[in-house]
């Protein structure tokens, strides 16, 4: 049963989010702030940097949820 509820996951999110991620891709090039953000893609980075910058991404998509207001009835 994971089996196929996993295939269809995969097929649909194959299907919604490689089109969409084409016309992003596509359209950022005429787009004024992302062409600017492209063209620092030249960039050296250490690898400590993009250690630094991985787990401070990963700490806020953990704590963010943790401290966010929930609705109450």
């Amino acid at each position: 049963m994971w089996y196929g509820m996993f295939l269809w996951a995969l097929v649909s999110s194959v299907f919604f989010h490689d089109p969409a991620g084409l016309l992003a891709l596509f359209t950022l090039r005429h787009h004024k702030y992302g062409a600017a953000l492209a063209g620092t893609a030249g960039k050296e980075m250490v690898p400590f940097e993009a250690l630094t910058l991985g787990t401070g991404q990963t700490i806020c998509v953990m704590v963010v949820p943790f401290f966010r207001a929930l609705a109450t009835p």
